[in-house]
């Protein structure tokens, strides 16, 4: 039993009102949007998402140290400084630096050796170097392990479903989380890594999850499609919403812990991948309720369309047989 309150918000996002192709246009609009901000981002940048450290090479440092971000910028502000976070572990920041020569990366060890080696407060530093032809072959596993999940993931849609156009609407909304997902990335300045690519990979599920639970009922139940589309999308929308409070509270967590104590600190992992995994799942909800809803709306009933036409046409042929059999009848039993 759903409670009034979600009863009173299905009547309001009631997505059966609307005609197929005024849901269709918002969600196919957005997706527009995404693809000119990824392009954009390829022209300013060189690639299609702002790359992490993990997939261009450079210099990891963790240092233990008090001094806030911003000093460390300005203590670092002569070598390529990519970024600087807290690692979770108390006093302990890490500092990404991009591709440096020889003569550079001597000169940061001998800076981390006299302001935090051996005489320094805390006394120890970690430096690690990501080659960049590593870096490279990760960034192609990377690419080949999304693009690999996608179409095995189309494939199974595919052989489930056996038609055309049902698992290709789901395809175009699994391919559209994942395309805004990346455009809010580029958008609010988040790098592509390993955490973020692994919220990638996740997106796919998350997007095949709800749609094809639609597509599902819509082909393989009976009743009134509208009805069908309501019903489905009150488990849906709440298995979403689920979905979305355990995200909002591993972001919150992983962003906001170090406030509560001066042990704990930011994780940076987990808030890169719950943000991602917002975008992708905000988007879901418009992909599948409007977007595929849409097309699997319009695919039924031009379906039941030509059905009913067909049986129009064959079923006056019947009628008309019976009715000359009966006429013969009648002139037999005159004639007797």
């Amino acid at each position: 039993m759903q409670s009034p309150v979600f009863e009173r918000l299905f009547e309001r996002i009631d997505v059966t009102k609307y005609p197929a192709k005024r849901l269709i246009v918002i969600p196919l609009s957005i997706l527009v949007i995404a693809v000119f901000i990824i392009a954009l981002t390829q022209v300013l940048v060189g690639s299609p998402v702002r790359l992490g450290t993990d997939f261009v090479g450079g210099t990891v440092v963790k240092v233990q140290t008090t001094e806030t971000i911003e000093q460390l910028e300005v203590t670092f502000a002569d070598f390529p400084v990519a970024s600087i976070r807290d690692t979770g572990a108390a006093h302990e920041k890490s500092i990404e630096f991009g591709q440096m020569s020889e003569t550079e990366k001597d000169a940061l060890i001998a800076k981390l050796e006299q302001d935090y080696g051996s005489e320094s407060e805390f006394g120890s530093f970690e430096l690690r170097d990501i080659s960049p032809l590593f870096a490279k072959e990760l960034q192609r596993q990377a690419v080949n392990a999304i693009i690999i999940a996608f179409i095995l993931m189309a494939i199974v849609v595919f052989i489930v479903f056996r038609t055309l156009v049902p698992p290709f609407a789901v395809i175009i909304a699994a391919f559209s989380n994942i395309v805004v997902a990346v455009a809010c990335m580029n958008v609010i300045g988040l790098e592509l890594s390993l955490g973020t690519v692994a919220a990638l990979l996740m997106l796919i599920g998350y997007s095949v999850d709800s749609n094809i639970l639609l597509t599902t009922n819509l082909l393989r139940k009976k009743g009134d499609v509208d009805e069908k589309i309501r019903s489905t999308m009150k488990t849906g929308v709440t298995m979403t919403f689920t979905t979305l409070s355990a995200v909002v509270a591993l972001f919150l967590v992983s962003s906001t812990i170090h406030y509560l104590s001066a042990y704990f600190a930011p994780i940076p992992i987990l808030r890169d991948l719950s943000l991602v995994l917002l975008f992708g799942l905000v988007m879901d909800l418009l992909n599948t309720w409007l977007l595929n809803a849409g097309i699997l709306r319009w695919y039924i009933e031009r379906k039941e369309s030509r059905k009913f036409g067909k049986r129009s046409v064959g079923a006056k042929a019947p009628v008309k047989k019976s009715a000359k059999r009966g006429e013969k009848r009648k002139d037999k039993s005159s004639t007797v």
